[in-house]
C-alpha cells in the first residue's frame, strides 16, 4: 500500500463529491420533475404506493426500473442529495473497475488516476452532463439504471480478468441482477446479454463455467423481455413506438441519420484523442512494449458502439442515450492509457489533465446551479403562495439552455399552463424573455 494513496483518494472524490451535493440541492423543477412533485404534495410515500407506482408505470406509462428511482429521488427531505451523489461517484468506480478487471484499491494512486481520467474523460465528452447529473427524470432512468447494468456485468468482466470460485448463494444474486439489468433500459438490455454470454464462453473454454454465470444471463433476457413486451411501451409518447416497424423506422431516417446514431459517439468522443496522445508518447519512450490490456479495452469499445447501435431501434433519440456509451469509451481509454505511464513526468501530466478537465466541469456545473437553483426554488415558493385561481407573473431563469442545464421550461406557453392548472392557478407568465429560447416548444 502507498503511503500517500489514501490522500489521493480524499483529493480526488471529496471535491466531486462536495460538488455534486451542492448542485443536486440546487436542482430546479423542471419539465417531467413537476409530475414527481405534486405527486409527492398529494401522497405519503409508503411501500404500498411505490409498488402502485412501478405497476402502474409498467402497465401505463414508463416500464423501466429507472423511473421508480426517480419518484424515490423525490421524497421529501434530503435524501435525493445524500443518495445520488453517492450513486453517481460509484458509476465511476465501477467503470474503473471495468477497466482494470478488479476494484481500484484505496492504497494504490494509480487506480485513483484511472477514475479520475474516465471522470475527466467523461466531463469532456458526455453530452448533457449536467442534466444527466441533476435532472432526475434523466439521472433515475439513464444514469441509476446504467449503474445496475454494470453491476450486472462486472461479476462476468473479473471472472475474465482472473477466474474465481463464487458460492451457490451467486446463483440467485446474479439472476436478481440481470433482471434488474433487462428492466433498466432498453438500449443496455442487448448488450448486457451479448457481453455475459462472451464472458461465459471464455470462462467454458477455460474450464471455470459457473452456474451463476447461466443464472444471470438467464435474468437478463428475462428482464429484457419484460421490458420490450411491458403495457407501457405502447402507451409512452402516444404509442410512439408502435407508429411504424423496427426495418421501417430505420429505412425512413435514413443512411445518414442512421449512421449517425451509431457513430455520432465518435463525434462526442474525440476529445479523448488528448488521452491517446498522452498514451502513445509513453508507449513510444517505454520501447514500446505490448499492450497487455488491449484486448479488454476493444471488448469495452466495442460495447459502446453495440450500445449505439441499439439505438437505431429507439423511436426517440438525444443526447442522454449516448451517455453510456461515452462513459465506455472513456473506461476503455484509460484502460489504455494509465498503465503505460510508467514515468513520473507522463503521470504528472495525466494527473494535471484529469485535473483541469474535472476543475472545469466542477465550476461549470456549481456556477449554473448556484444561479438557476435558487432562482427556481424561489419561483416554486411564489407559486406555492399564489392565491387560487389567480395570475401569477414570474421571471424567467437567467441561463440559457445548454450542455449544463436543460433550460427554462417555462419558455413554453403549454408547460405554464398544465403546471397552472396543477397549482390551481389561471395563468402563469413570464415577466421578460427567457433566454436563449422561444415560446415555441421544449
Amino acid at each position: 500500500m502507498e503511503r500517500r494513496a489514501p490522500y489521493v483518494w480524499i483529493g480526488l472524490l471529496v471535491p466531486v463529491w462536495v460538488a455534486l451535493v451542492a448542485c443536486t440541492h440546487w436542482e430546479p423543477i423542471l419539465r417531467d420533475s413537476w409530475g414527481h412533485y405534486f405527486e409527492h404534495v398529494h401522497l405519503a410515500l409508503t411501500p404500498s404506493r411505490v409498488w402502485d407506482f412501478t405497476r402502474e408505470n409498467y402497465l401505463h406509462n414508463n416500464p423501466r426500473l429507472g423511473q421508480t428511482f426517480t419518484m424515490l429521488t423525490f421524497s421529501p427531505g434530503p435524501w435525493h442529495s445524500v443518495i445520488t451523489p453517492l450513486v453517481e461517484l460509484l458509476l465511476f468506480i465501477q467503470l474503473a473497475a471495468l477497466a482494470l478487471g478488479r476494484w481500484p484499491s484505496l492504497g494504490r494512486s494509480d487506480d485513483a488516476l484511472v477514475v479520475a481520467t474516465i471522470l475527466g474523460l467523461v466531463a469532456l465528452c458526455a453530452p448533457q452532463l449536467g442534466p444527466m447529473l441533476f435532472y432526475r427524470p434523466f439521472t433515475g432512468n439513464y444514469l441509476f439504471g446504467f449503474v445496475l447494468s454494470l453491476a450486472f456485468a462486472l461479476p462476468y468482466r473479473f471472472t475474465v480478468a482472473e477466474p474465481r470460485s463464487r458460492g451457490w448463494w451467486w446463483i440467485p444474486i446474479m439472476l436478481v441482477a440481470g433482471l434488474a439489468a433487462g428492466l433498466a433500459n432498453e438500449h443496455t438490455g442487448p448488450t448486457c446479454v451479448a457481453a455475459a454470454l462472451a464472458a461465459t464462453v471464455v470462462a467454458w473454454r477455460r474450464g471455470a463455467l459457473s452456474p451463476w454465470m447461466i443464472a444471470g444471463i438467464v435474468g437478463v433476457i428475462a428482464g429484457g423481455v419484460m421490458l420490450y413486451v411491458a403495457p407501457g411501451q405502447d402507451i409512452r409518447y402516444n404509442g410512439l413506438a408502435t407508429h411504424e416497424g423496427l426495418l421501417a423506422r430505420i429505412a425512413s431516417r435514413g443512411i445518414v441519420a442512421d449512421l449517425w446514431i451509431v457513430f455520432g459517439i465518435v463525434w462526442y468522443a474525440w476529445k479523448m484523442v488528448l488521452a491517446l496522445a498522452l498514451g502513445l508518447v509513453a508507449w513510444w519512450l517505454g520501447g514500446r512494449p505490448r499492450i497487455a490490456g488491449a484486448r479488454s479495452a476493444l471488448a469495452i469499445a466495442l460495447a459502446a458502439f453495440a450500445i449505439a447501435l441499439t439505438l437505431l431501434a429507439s423511436p426517440k433519440q438525444g443526447g442522454r442515450l449516448d451517455f453510456a456509451s461515452v462513459c465506455l469509451l472513456a473506461a476503455a481509454t484509460a484502460s489504455v492509457v494509465v498503465p503505460l505511464l510508467g514515468d513520473v513526468r507522463l503521470r504528472i501530466a495525466a494527473w494535471l489533465l484529469a485535473g483541469a478537465a474535472v476543475g472545469y466541469m466542477l465550476v461549470a456545473c456549481l456556477w449554473t446551479y448556484a444561479i438557476v437553483g435558487p432562482e427556481a426554488a424561489q419561483r416554486l415558493v411564489n407559486l406555492e403562495h399564489a392565491p387560487k385561481g389567480s395570475d401569477i407573473h414570474v421571471p424567467p431563469l437567467s441561463l440559457a439552455k445548454s450542455r449544463w442545464f436543460l433550460g427554462d421550461d417555462f419558455a413554453v406557453a403549454s408547460q405554464r399552463a398544465r403546471v397552472a392548472a396543477d397549482f390551481g392557478l389561471a395563468a402563469i407568465e413570464l415577466t421578460g424573455p427567457v433566454p436563449g429560447a422561444a415560446d415555441d416548444g421544449m
